[in-house]
């Protein structure tokens, strides 16, 4: 854990140097929200803000790390961090914690704009377990990104970010509520994809409605486990194939 937290905090730093992109990173989900937030509220701050908040940290899984790995892993430096008695498990670990800092601050610059634009209000107890479950929710996201960063080439790996990224959040329904308009096929698709569980697990936290769908934490875990497997078996390969 301490090799762990060690890469972690060199990951980071190695990012926070670069404006271009924490810069970018933090303060570009709120703005979104901030101008397009009406659109979307439809009576619901609470959940407005939980899927926008969801949203930034899916910006921060599969930009920092799917973007970010494919385009560093042929560096000189990623190549000398490979030759170090280090495990994949212990690197894996420290970009996903790296991921968890920029996360908190992502989500830190939406909580201002939902709470002093949008009137968002939240007892302490269930600030506190929606920002959790935010957290502890991206990480099969950040664990997608560290898939197809060691399976894509730099070329490739931009692209299939944003092919990604708006599907997911769109079919996830992170900005609406599905409605009776929805048709059923759609609705059922949707409920295939990790987000949708990431957002049905999330709506019941910020608003109270509801008991928290364990049938969704489920698929949530599951969709975690696959995207680990995809994560190791891509490190392991790209390892396989520049350092044997």
């Amino acid at each position: 854990m301490r090799l762990a937290l060690a890469h972690a905090r060199a990951e980071t730093a190695n990012l926070g140097r670069y404006p271009g992109y924490s810069v970018p990173t933090i303060a570009f989900p709120a703005i979104l929200l901030l101008l397009f937030g009406r659109t979307f509220e439809e009576g619901e701050p609470q959940r407005l803000y939980a899927g926008f908040a969801a949203m930034a940290l899916l910006g921060v899984a599969f930009f920092q790390f799917g973007v970010g790995i494919a385009t560093t892993r042929t560096t000189p430096w990623e190549s000398y961090l490979r030759t170090l008695p280090v495990g994949p498990a212990t690197r894996l670990a420290g970009r996903v914690l790296s991921a968890l800092v920029f996360a908190a601050a992502t989500v830190a610059a939406v909580s201002l704009v939902a709470f002093t634009v949008y009137g968002v209000r939240m007892v302490p107890w269930r600030t506190v377990a929606l920002g959790s479950t935010l957290l502890v929710g991206c990480i099969p996201f950040a664990l997608l990104g560290i898939a197809f960063g060691y399976w894509l080439s730099p070329r490739a790996a931009l692209p299939v970010a944003n092919l990604l990224y708006l599907p997911l959040a769109i079919g996830g329904f992170l900005w609406t509520r599905p409605t009776e308009d929805v048709p059923r096929s759609v609705d059922i698709a949707s409920q295939m994809l990790p987000t949708r569980s990431w957002m049905e697990v999330l709506d019941p936290v910020a608003t109270g409605d509801h008991p928290v769908p364990l049938h969704h934490v489920a698929a949530l875990t599951a969709w975690g486990l696959v995207f680990l497997a995809l994560a190791w078996w891509g490190y392991r390969r790209d390892e396989g194939e520049r350092f044997t």
